[in-house]
């Protein structure tokens, strides 16, 4: 069952099922904020070859940053699965490909709001700073 923080942050990170916020942690003193993000999911499409209702093989904790949520440093930390497909060990290629992100390219320990590049400072018209 989800609390209204979790609910929210949910939403706010863009997650439908079977992804959602489970935990979000504040850490004063890091001048941080931690989202623990799970697949509730015991079952998968192959991320490869896409053929449905996979096992989950296991999962692998990963990071990704976020943009800054006002002055915190923003995290976010899952158990991303990684499905074992017998459609693609048939085929003789590798049986374990771990799952896409809705958030984040492969391989990137940004989420996709960052862009190619680190985020810039906001010019602000009404003081002249930015």
């Amino acid at each position: 069952m989800s609390d209204p923080m979790t609910e929210l942050f949910t939403h706010a990170l863009g997650l439908a099922s079977p992804w959602r916020v489970d935990q979000v942690r504040f850490e004063r003193a890091a001048q941080e904020i931690h989202f623990d993000v799970i697949c509730d999911a015991k079952r998968l499409p192959c991320p490869r070859c896409a053929a449905p209702d996979q096992p989950i093989h296991d999962r692998l904790q990963r990071d990704w940053q976020h943009l800054h949520f006002f002055q915190f440093r923003a995290l976010s930390h899952a158990q991303l699965p990684r499905v074992r497909c017998a459609v693609c060990a048939d085929k003789g290629d590798g049986p374990v490909r771990q799952v896409a992100v809705p958030w984040a390219r492969e391989h990137s320990g940004f989420i996709l709001m960052f862009g190619n590049r680190p985020p810039q400072p906001i010019y602000s018209r009404a003081t002249g700073c930015g």
